[in-house]
């Protein structure tokens, strides 16, 4: 499953990588401790224990069991054998034949996924919170724990999925550098081998080695299962009681543990490592004890925010401000044995020269913290930081229930409580004999990474095969849709309830404004802002300078300077997200509501008098140009960039078209300051939707909305870009790359239809089997499941609530030596869904889904105030989607395949694939995707 690793923001730190009656008992010292954070630990007779963090108010339920042996724990000569048991406990049934977990956590609709690094493995789930949704899963964890029945069939079935999901990694250039860096800072030679493992070890891996392992590490005494969100204590623990009590832990003694692991020396020549990749960079990493105590995690996770937290932090103003480095970054990684404080520096140019001169000036800028003293100022403003995030992490269930895993996998889920807690009491004093301590007494190990395609964009030019003579129809071709008087009258009450809480209201005729004010999960007041700008015409060519402008607005205004800003932001508790896409800004925020109308004056004063400063108008150009040219060849970048150009119509320039990195590149080149300023002062205004819910007096808010932003008028008015329907041609189109070692493939299909009409939304609930879940879906078997084609495989069902535009996406990963057999596979499967159509059982499955995912009265309050920014720009209400929701549930299998046989045509499908076995790699600019035919 997925392995990426998990930033823990509030001490920003980043990890690596037979059933009787059993009783709970409780270590007084423990529970004591626990109790003050809000918990509740108890430990079984058989070793088990169980962290529970019940938060009355979340809307969410999240379960996090985490077994204390990761890739450390692989045999000698097995290695990934942990990561691939993670695997098998997804895919291998506890009762012979009985496949059905994952199936049944989807219909439950229950977010599921598995994470293997050095120390730990991670189960983790998620869930609108139910009580017998968690009594369900509680029963399933304790089965997997020790009741899994494993197959050869199981292994060699689940061995390719891994093998395609190694493939991945080691096309991420810099996180194998990183793996090579590892064991050498911290002086620990197991770290030299990769969690995922290597394929010649990984593929001698017997049925005998991987139920030895299950039965030596899956044990009640090295497992630790966390809930958080809402639920029942007391019918929780006799959940548990009753499912894990009686487990029996196993006579063949404790897993392995490795506190007397091998070390290993490093001379001067292992102290800098090189790479190309697809961007540049310049990392130094310092070697980091092997115990950590709450105090030190403290002072780490201070010195990140005084080094890289801030506008005003030390690396940011010595390095950015001054033009030296595009951004900088400041993370300790913390593992068992182990870790490393890695500071990064992104630099303006990529050659060596470059690279060296910002390697030698990160170094003293970071050497000479350990003389410099922090001020009062500096420090109380990352403590506030540290104690916000903390905070947020604490209200959203799975994060939180993955953040104390994290720390019980290096020593104790107590350690991030202590860890805030001491953060908050440390002194300078303290803080500047860590950064001595670091950054002084110890060499650091250095990581340059070149962009190998800073000049050039490496891509073989473009091969169209035809793959069919037959296409889609035209528009004006294509039969009659399924009658409208399938969807009977509807009066919902739930959305009649809904649409009576919220207050909608429009501002100069150009802003739709809907306030919601109810109490939600967090505690908090929660927005939302989609400042739309222009029309098609009037901006044509400005796309990247739109982003420009939107990403420099964090800057500050008039009266508020970037620092300023962000402090104010601090002092508010306030999260703030400025995000440019195609013609919008999108705002999200959310605060306490206590502070909402400062906060309000102040984000309008930002958007309406910005203060786009020369300094960080240079600095946010910089960014831009690096971040489009680290993009290099990554292959989804690639595919990406290449379904654009195969699939869209629209002119270079046009809002509706994405631009590639050349372009994008060219633009930013051109664009002057002036432009900027007069881009805002012509396109800003008062547009777009903007929606607030939470516990906030609305009268008041109305009030003030209408204040500040009835005299704001954008010179060029907004106008919606239309985006009409245009068929695709059928064909296959294959994008060398220079190198990698996967694939990337997308395949579409395009079809007039609206995302109300009742093709559509049949459409829709075929989406669900055929490729919705990775598992359990009609793909997700075949090329993942039986065939190993695929780590990765979906589908996707996306029509437009504005005209007639829908498109059906099939996407996956693959080994390119498997290029032919997947499209085989994916063409056979829509040929069979065609002929053969959904089945009962499977349209009974979508429906349930839907409703899981669109029933007006069991969604959590996310999801609905996620609903109500379409209906805003709709100008509709709730009624809107109960009466797509009847219509859906009034759709007969008879209806659904025919429109299977009316808009799914293998034969038409368009299909763009993107790996390193296609033709000979050459230098060619980005222009070369759109070149001459190459056969494959």
């Amino acid at each position: 499953m997925n392995r990426t690793s998990s930033t823990l923001i509030a001490c920003l730190i980043l990890t690596l990588v037979n059933v009787g009656t059993g009783h709970a008992t409780e270590n007084k010292t423990n529970s004591a401790a626990a109790e003050k954070y809000g918990a509740i630990e108890r430990q079984f007779e058989n070793g088990f224990r169980a962290l529970l963090v019940p938060n009355s108010k979340a809307e969410r339920t999240a379960v996090t069991l985490v077994y204390f042996s990761g890739s450390l724990a692989d045999p000698e000569g097995k290695s990934g054998l942990a990561h691939l048991l993670e695997h098998l406990l997804f895919s291998a049934p506890t009762t012979p034949g009985n496949h059905a977990l994952v199936s049944e956590m989807a219909r439950r609709n229950i977010a599921y996924n598995g994470n293997t690094n050095f120390d730990r493995t991670i189960y983790h789930t998620a869930f609108s919170s139910d009580q017998p949704t968690l009594n369900w899963l509680l029963e399933q964890e304790a089965l997997r724990m020790h009741k899994l029945t494993i197959t050869e069939a199981d292994i060699a079935r689940e061995l390719p999925v891994v093998l395609r999901e190694k493939e991945l990694g080691d096309s991420n250039h810099q996180q194998k550098l990183a793996q090579q860096i590892l064991p050498v800072v911290t002086r620990f030679a197991p770290y030299v081998r990769p969690p995922i493992g290597n394929e010649a070890e990984l593929r001698s891996i017997a049925i005998d080695d991987v139920r030895a392992f299950y039965r030596a590490h899956y044990r009640p005494d090295n497992a630790l299962l966390i809930i958080t969100g809402r639920f029942d204590v007391a019918a929780t623990w006799k959940q548990l009681e009753t499912h894990f009590g009686g487990i029996k832990s196993p006579k063949i003694g404790p897993p392995p543990t490795f506190q007397a692991a091998s070390r290993v020396e490093s001379s001067d020549s292992q102290r800098s490592f090189r790479g190309d990749g697809d961007g540049a960079s310049v990392s130094l990493f310092y070697p980091l004890r092997h115990s950590f105590d709450a105090k030190h995690v403290a002072a780490m996770g201070l010195l990140s925010g005084l080094l890289a937290g801030s506008p005003a932090s030390r690396l940011h103003e010595s390095l950015v401000s001054a033009g030296q480095a595009a951004s900088v970054s400041a993370i300790p990684l913390l593992l068992r044995n182990g870790g490393a404080f890695e500071v990064t520096a992104l630099p303006l140019t990529a050659d060596n020269e470059a690279l060296e001169q910002l390697q030698n000036t990160l170094a003293g800028q970071v050497q000479s913290l350990g003389d410099t003293e922090f001020s009062e100022k500096e420090l109380e403003r990352t403590k506030n930081l540290i104690r916000n995030e903390a905070l947020y992490v604490q209200s959203v269930a799975a994060a939180f229930g993955y953040r104390l895993a994290e720390f019980a996998s290096i020593g104790d889920w107590r350690l991030w409580f202590e860890s805030i807690d001491a953060a908050q009491e440390m002194s300078l004093p303290e803080i500047q004999q860590t950064a001595k301590a670091i950054f002084q007494q110890s060499i650091p190990v250095a990581q340059l990474m070149s962009n190998r395609h800073a000049a050039s964009f490496m891509a073989e030019k473009e091969s169209v095969v035809s793959h069919a003579t037959t296409g889609e129809p035209s528009a004006a071709s294509v039969p009659a849709h399924l009658p409208e008087t399938a969807s009977p009258a509807v009066n919902d009450a739930t959305a009649t309830a809904l649409d009576t809480q919220i207050e909608r209201f429009s501002i100069n005729e150009s802003l739709a404004v809907a306030l919601w004010p109810k109490p939600i999960p967090i505690g908090r007041v929660q927005g939302q802002w989609n400042l739309r700008m222009g029309a098609a015409d009037s901006m044509f060519g400005k796309r990247i300078l739109a982003d420009l402008t939107g990403s420099l607005l964090a800057h500050g205004s008039n009266t508020l300077d970037r620092q300023k800003l962000f402090d104010r932001l601090v002092g508010l508790d306030a999260h703030l997200s400025m995000t440019p896409v195609d013609d919008r800004l999108a705002i999200r925020f959310d605060l306490p509501a206590k502070s909402l109308q400062e906060f309000l004056g102040m984000l309008i004063d930002v958007l309406r008098n910005p203060a786009l400063p020369e300094q960080g108008f240079k600095e946010v150009r910089n960014q831009l140009q690096v971040a489009y040219q680290s993009q290099g060849t990554k292959p989804q970048v690639v595919a990406e960039e290449a379904v654009t150009v195969v699939t869209s119509h629209y002119p270079i320039g046009d809002i509706r078209r994405e631009p590639s990195k050349a372009e994008a590149l060219a633009a930013l080149e051109n664009i002057e300051l002036n432009d900027v300023k007069a881009f805002h002062a012509d396109y800003f205004g008062a547009n777009g939707e903007f929606m607030l819910s939470g516990e906030f007096d609305a009268k008041a808010t109305r009030q003030q909305l209408e204040s500040l932003l009835e005299p704001w008028h954008s010179k060029q008015a907004y106008q919606r870009p239309p985006l009409p329907y245009a068929a695709l041609g059928p064909g296959q189109h294959f994008i060398a790359m220079s190198e990698g070692s996967h694939g990337i493939y997308t395949a579409q299909l395009r079809r007039p239809l609206q995302a109300d009409e009742a093709d559509a939304l049949a459409l829709a609930l075929v989406n669900f089997a055929l490729g919705e879940d990775a598992l359990q879906s009609r793909l997700g078997r075949r090329l993942r499941q039986q065939e190993g084609i695929s780590y990765g495989v979906a589908s996707k069902m996306s029509a437009s609530a504005f005209e007639p535009r829908a498109t059906v996406t099939v996407s996956a990963t693959y080994a390119p030596s498997m290029r032919q057999q997947l499209s085989k596979a994916v063409h056979e499967e829509l040929a069979l869904l065609v002929k053969n159509g959904l089945t009962e059982a499977e349209l009974n499955s979508a429906k349930d889904n839907w409703r899981r995912r669109n029933d007006l009265s069991k969604l959590d309050h996310d999801k609905l105030f996620a609903k109500l920014n379409l209906l805003l720009r709709l100008r509709r209400d709730m009624q809107y989607y109960a009466e797509i929701n009847a219509r859906v549930e009034a759709l007969t299998l008879a209806q659904v395949n025919e429109a299977i046989a009316r808009h799914i045509n293998p034969d038409a499908l368009l299909e763009v694939f993107v790996d390193a076995e296609i033709g000979a790699t050459a230098n060619a600019s980005n222009e070369a995707v759109r070149g001459e035919p190459v056969e494959p």
